[in-house]
């Protein structure tokens, strides 16, 4: 059984350790410093996903008006391929539209991250463009990165 929890700066020891973990195979990944800062802004929305009785998974975004950007998103490789991070972005943006008054969510992923980009068109997020050589990759090139916009539905 899955359940979702607002990510702030009061998390546990336990759960930023977490974060650090998950969040360690973006490149670059980000300092503790900067994981911190994220909880702790007033424009922000990080929300994690627990299964098993610990962090699995998590979403930051950056709001501004009635848009949100995804910043990371992530699920532990061992829970990976089993719908969990369509549940927490779905979840995600409920939360967004009801809470935060959002009607837009944007991203930017890497050219080459496949599950991601099929992820994202199955949850209906439109391709807007293209950054050339926009990611720094481990051997020293650069990657494009891929625009996506999803419009959320108004609330009744």
């Amino acid at each position: 059984m899955s359940s979702f929890i607002l990510l702030d700066n009061t998390l546990t020891t336990e759960h930023f350790q977490r974060l650090e973990i998950l969040q360690n195979p973006f490149h670059p990944a980000w300092s503790s410093k900067q994981l911190q800062g994220q909880l702790a802004s007033s424009k922000g929305l990080n929300m994690g996903l627990i299964q098993d009785q610990q962090l699995v998974g998590f979403v930051f975004y950056q709001i501004l008006f009635e848009q949100a950007e995804i910043l990371q998103v992530a699920i532990d490789p061992s829970y990976q391929q089993r719908g969990l991070a369509a549940k927490l972005l779905l979840n995600s943006f409920t939360h967004l539209q009801l809470h935060k008054k959002v009607e837009s969510v944007l991203l930017e992923v890497r050219a080459s991250n496949l599950a991601a980009i099929k992820l994202y068109e199955h949850l209906t997020f439109s391709l807007d463009g293209r950054r050339k050589r926009y990611y720094p990759s481990v051997d020293g090139s650069r990657e494009d990165a891929l625009l996506y916009t999803k419009t959320l539905l108004k609330n009744a």
